[in-house]
């Protein structure tokens, strides 16, 4: 199988449909994997990954599971090809974000926008923003067609949420964008009437933002596992990317972040789950991802 082959199916079983309508939202973005993956390797990227899901109807509210365990994947695969990379998030979702950085790419820089003084704190930020090559969004809430960020559920969330898609449409950087269901940034990219029609209450809830690669998970983190995956199979000389797909990497950090108050965002509560997917089921395209990327050298 050529490598552009492999890519393709690690961009399918990414997809793999969790009752979301992930499958049918992937047809229009099928080849932003292997864009995405082909923008990233070509150098040494200078990169920013957005995440954080807020979940203010949790016990207790917190960030969810989805997002920054994928959001740390990509930039220690980053670091590893000899690029450079930050986080960036929210004051809410700062303690999960932060934790996962501590637990798995210590060093990492984490950028936390503040509810209040956002404008003040962006615009001392865009300079260097503005050198970025990359600017990457992982499960990150973006803004609707009214301009309000909501969840699943069609809540309005900006009473918790920083409008980070300020600083993520500022600048010429290439812009990729992984999510799952819809509202997250980057899926402007995807008609809005596809939105509409596989994903509920999808008119109201449908990010406007759309970006230069779209990549649409059953879960955003596996996304992001197929991004690693493919950077791996175009840089093989840099073999350590292998280990960031091994699933027990996954788990042990989705164990860190757990600790750490993190949530299932469909349970909305901290459980070792992701998107109400336990362990065995979410851990199996993680399992795929990585027997692809081994098979594909």
């Amino acid at each position: 199988m050529r490598i552009e082959e492999t890519i393709a199916e690690l961009e399918r079983v990414a997809a793999r449909e969790v009752g979301r309508g992930s499958e049918a939202l992937a047809e229009p973005a099928a080849g932003g994997l292997l864009a995405a993956a082909r923008s990233l390797a070509a150098g040494a990227p200078d990169a920013a990954v957005f995440t954080g899901f807020f979940i203010p109807g949790a016990e207790p509210p917190a960030a969810e599971t989805d997002g920054p365990l994928g959001a740390v994947q990509i930039a220690a695969a980053l670091r590893q090809l000899g690029g450079r990379c930050r986080l960036v998030t929210d004051e809410p979702c700062a303690p999960v974000v932060e934790a996962a950085v501590a637990a798995a790419a210590p060093g990492l820089p984490v950028d936390v926008a503040p509810l209040r003084g956002y404008d003040e704190w962006a615009a001392a930020l865009l300079p260097e923003y503005g050198r970025l090559t990359h600017l990457i969004a992982c499960e990150r809430v973006g803004p609707g067609m009214d301009g309000r960020p909501r969840n699943m559920r069609g809540d309005d969330i900006g009473a918790h949420t920083a409008p980070l898609d300020r600083l993520y449409t500022s600048g010429s950087a290439y812009r990729i964008g992984i999510g799952d269901g819809g509202n997250e940034l980057g899926m402007g990219r995807l008609p809005a009437d596809l939105i509409g029609r596989v994903v509920a209450s999808g008119e109201r809830i449908r990010c406007v933002v759309g970006a230069d690669a779209l990549l649409v998970g059953g879960t955003s983190n596996w996304a992001a596992a197929a991004l690693v995956g493919a950077l791996s199979l175009l840089r093989p000389e840099v073999p350590e990317l292998r280990t960031l797909l091994e699933p027990a990497w996954s788990y042990d950090l989705l164990t860190a972040i757990v600790r750490a108050g993190a949530v299932d965002g469909v349970r909305r509560r901290p459980t070792l789950s992701v998107d109400g997917l336990d362990w065995p089921a979410y851990a199996e395209p993680l399992t795929r991802i990585a027997e692809l990327v081994r098979a594909g050298r």
